[in-house]
């Protein structure tokens, strides 16, 4: 599975100043169920904060990879942040947010191992550099078009 084919223009938000972490997962999350009508965002919401209380998934890259495995799905979704300013992850970390990438998977047990190698391309593609380049960017098609490379 190649990230370019989870984001399209329309799931990547460009922010130029953003209030907090769980309003900004609660902003990719609305654009996520434009396209999944069978989820209801309240409901994902709560599921995706309820993972992030256990232990934050902001990594020292400046990367924030928030997620849920959900019954409701049958694929992959996703949808993309990058913030011009960075966010401080007020979860205890204090790590600053520059990229957050919300993705939701199937709970069904045959989507697992996916879920960890997402989880895994998604800290392998995000260094630092990616990162940079990314806030670089002024469209959401160029994030895209650059995610899908």
């Amino acid at each position: 599975m190649s990230l370019g084919s989870l984001i399209s223009p329309a799931r990547v938000l460009m922010v130029d100043d953003c209030p907090g972490k769980k309003e900004l997962i609660e902003a990719l999350i609305r654009l996520v169920c434009r396209e999944y009508k069978q989820l209801d965002p309240a409901d994902v919401t709560a599921q995706v904060l309820k993972r992030e209380e256990g232990i934050s998934t902001t990594l020292d890259t400046g990367l924030s990879i928030p997620h849920a495995r959900l019954e409701e799905l049958t694929d992959f979704a996703a949808a993309v942040a990058v913030l011009r300013k960075p966010l401080r992850d007020s979860s205890g970390c204090e790590l600053p947010i520059r990229v957050m990438f919300l993705f939701l998977s199937p709970a069904k047990p045959a989507f697992f191992q996916q879920h960890l190698q997402l989880l895994s391309a998604l800290a392998e593609k995000f260094k630092p550099e990616f990162i940079e380049e990314l806030v670089s960017l002024n469209q959401a098609d160029e994030v895209a078009a650059r995610l899908a490379r």
